[in-house]
């Protein structure tokens, strides 16, 4: 099932809210979320979650158990659990992320929430297996015509409507040089989607060295990150989220290619690390 708009747009368009109204999101909705998340294919590594729609509280009233007081209003939550494997958070985030711009496609607002929840209610609400785990959860709704004051610290906070510039993410080469969006070509609107996508904090741990037709997606560790929730780990779940962007964004402009690991003879700097490469056909 595709997006009725542009991956590009829902991209663009898309922003994390934390307080809800009071308007139930339709049974329609509901079934179109779940029939997408039906059609969804194995992501690159083959950790496929599980995603449900679960109603965790009465729409508008107030603030949600098990948030830590930082969601208002939301009645129905997005919450995917995982077994453990190889790439686990890199699957997850991906496929995640494209249930979170199917909703956004249906004008349903949305937030990833990767620390603050009580993982063990979730849990219980979910049914959740002795060898999965939870790393994301996503209220769903329709977003308070005002946010809460805990929305707006939150906002405030983390800066998210700031992104770094593409000097800072972006290499040509290696290291050294800047890739620009004019030396990007073809492929500048799919890095773009990768500099707008949301991470734990706003981060934006991604860094991608472009050599020749294919692009190295590293993860710069920002310190400390991958103790913060347990077998979480909140950064890969970022890079997941910028692989998802990358892709969609590729396919919207007409760019084949795949993903490939085959790390390149680069010197890493510190807490850096490689993770996949996309090989442009």
């Amino acid at each position: 099932m595709d997006y009725q708009s542009k991956a590009t747009d829902l991209i663009r368009n898309r922003c994390s809210w934390r307080s809800f109204g009071d308007r139930a999101v339709e049974t329609e909705k509901r079934n179109k979320l779940d029939e997408f998340i039906k059609t969804l294919e194995s992501p690159l590594w083959g950790n496929m979650p599980r995603v449900k729609l679960l109603d965790m509280a009465l729409p508008g009233k107030g603030r949600v158990s098990g948030t830590y007081g930082i969601i208002k209003g939301a009645g129905v939550f997005l919450v995917g659990a995982i077994k453990p494997g190889y790439r686990d958070m890199e699957d997850f985030a991906y496929i995640f992320e494209k249930i979170i711009l199917c909703a956004t496609d249906l004008n349903l607002a949305t937030c990833w929430m990767g620390l603050t929840f009580a993982r063990g209610l979730v849990a219980e609400k979910i049914g959740l297996a002795p060898d999965e785990m939870i790393p994301a959860i996503s209220p769903l709704g329709y977003p308070a015509k005002r946010r809460a004051l805990a929305d707006r610290i939150a906002r405030l906070s983390s800066g998210s409507a700031k992104r770094k510039p593409w000097k800072e993410l972006f290499f040509q080469g290696g290291w050294q040089e800047e890739l620009t969006p004019d030396a990007a070509g073809a492929y500048q609107t799919p890095l773009e989607m990768v500099r707008l996508a949301p991470s734990a904090t706003n981060q934006q741990p991604w860094r991608i060295v472009k050599q020749g037709n294919v692009f190295h997606f590293f993860l710069q560790r920002s310190p400390g990150y991958d103790k913060l929730a347990g077998s979480v780990d909140m950064q890969r779940l970022d890079m997941g989220i910028a692989m998802c962007h990358f892709e969609l964004t590729t396919e919207e402009v007409g760019l084949e290619g795949e993903w490939i690991e085959k790390e390149p003879d680069l010197a890493l700097p510190k807490r850096c690390e490689y993770l996949v490469s996309w090989k442009g056909n």
